[in-house]
């Protein structure tokens, strides 16, 4: 049973031999089934108008030296278009013969997708296979005549064949400029569109910072706040509104860039802060330290304020306690710029959001950058972000 198996297996391996050199094949020249793609009536009809300009040009010469020559013979128009061997027709018929098989061998060969050779020697090959075919077909026509073409006509047939291959490698050269122009065409539309793409992911990122910088709901509260402060408190109304428009007034130029400063983002997380307050009844205090030179320092928009929301606002909402406060201190030190934020008070935090901060910064900066917690319980949190910083 196990010689069977043994022999089953090398049969197997014999009858998939063909299959697999035949897959080879087609991995190695990759082509496009459609190869004839591009063969348009215009192509074969600009084929057929060079054959028949070269016969008139071939027919014209003989023609002239026949009539006008040394030897002068009595030859007209009618022979000018139907003598055998070098009228028109007869020459058309004959370069038609040799440019239609080039024209197929080099079409075939602009819609092959070969990896593993160079284009242009895909093209050189297609030339002398297609003149190669049309010489065969020039001589398999002749051979029935006196003689035989290459016995009687060999000077003329190696003029056409002359030509032929020099008009070839022109069309070579054309079909070569042209692969080249389309791939180039593609190339550049693929990038427009990736860039297009880009634009468009980065409007959509302008679009979700600004969302999360004037959130709606958030907004709406205000709005409300403000007009229930107007019927009771009309200075905390001002006060509020005040804030609100200092905060949008820092939030809405930051769409317009993609990069911010730490004195930006502490300024805009400032009148979010007296908001709150205010919201709060006055129930929130908060401080903030910032060295002078770091207050310049680059920073990622939208990553201090989310850090403060999660702290103060959605961390402990309905526990607002007198003694609640909120510190921040910036400093750079070690080519680092530090933040710690530390809120006294119930140390509950929204973990969620913490993780969205966490991998935005792996995004922003890898394993550079660092988001730390610590708690103790109905004591403090601290939180502490670390970013690269080239300033220090």
């Amino acid at each position: 049973m196990m010689r069977s198996a043994v022999i089953t297996a090398e049969r197997a391996n014999v009858a998939a031999g063909p299959a697999d050199v035949f897959a080879r094949l087609v991995r190695f020249f990759e082509a496009d089934i459609r190869v004839l793609e591009g063969l348009t009536w215009r192509r074969v009809g600009y084929t057929f108008l060079v054959a028949a300009a070269f016969a008139l040009w071939t027919a014209t010469g003989r023609w002239l030296y026949r009539r006008y020559g040394i030897n002068p013979e009595p030859v007209g128009i009618a022979e000018f278009f139907l003598m055998n061997r070098w009228g028109w027709l007869n020459s058309f018929m004959v370069h038609s013969s040799v440019f239609v098989p080039q024209m197929l061998a080099l079409t075939v060969a602009d819609n092959l997708r070969v990896s593993r050779i160079p284009r242009a020697a895909v093209l050189t090959i297609a030339l002398f296979v297609g003149t190669a075919v049309g010489a065969f077909l020039v001589v398999l026509g002749r051979l029935g005549q006196t003689g035989g073409v290459l016995q009687t006509s060999g000077a003329r047939f190696n003029f056409i064949m002359t030509w032929a291959v020099l008009y070839g490698g022109s069309m070579a050269l054309i079909y070569f400029k042209r692969r080249r122009d389309r791939e180039l065409a593609v190339a550049l539309h693929n990038a427009q569109l990736r860039q297009v793409e880009l634009q468009k992911k980065t409007l959509e990122s302008h679009l979700q910072v600004l969302q999360a910088q004037v959130e709606p709901q958030f907004l709406f509260n205000t709005l409300r706040r403000v007009g229930e402060l107007y019927e009771n408190d009309g200075a905390s109304a001002g006060q509020m509104l005040e804030n609100l428009i200092i905060y949008l007034r820092t939030a809405l130029p930051q769409m317009r860039t993609t990069s911010s400063t730490l004195g930006q983002e502490v300024q805009l997380a400032q009148a979010y802060l007296r908001i709150e307050r205010i919201r709060r009844r006055g129930r929130l205090d908060f401080t903030f330290e910032v060295a002078e030179r770091v207050a310049s320092a680059m920073f990622p928009p939208m990553v201090l304020l989310p850090l403060i929301d999660a702290l103060v606002v959605h961390g402990a909402l309905n526990e607002c306690n007198d003694d609640e406060a909120l510190c921040a201190i910036a400093r750079g030190e070690a080519g680092m710029l530090e933040v710690t934020l530390t809120r006294r008070g119930s140390a509950r935090v929204n973990t969620e959001q913490l993780e969205s901060i966490r991998a935005r910064l792996v995004k922003l900066y890898g394993g550079k950058a660092t988001l730390g917690i610590e708690s103790a319980l109905h004591e403090r949190l601290v939180v502490t972000l670390q970013l690269p910083h080239a300033g220090t």
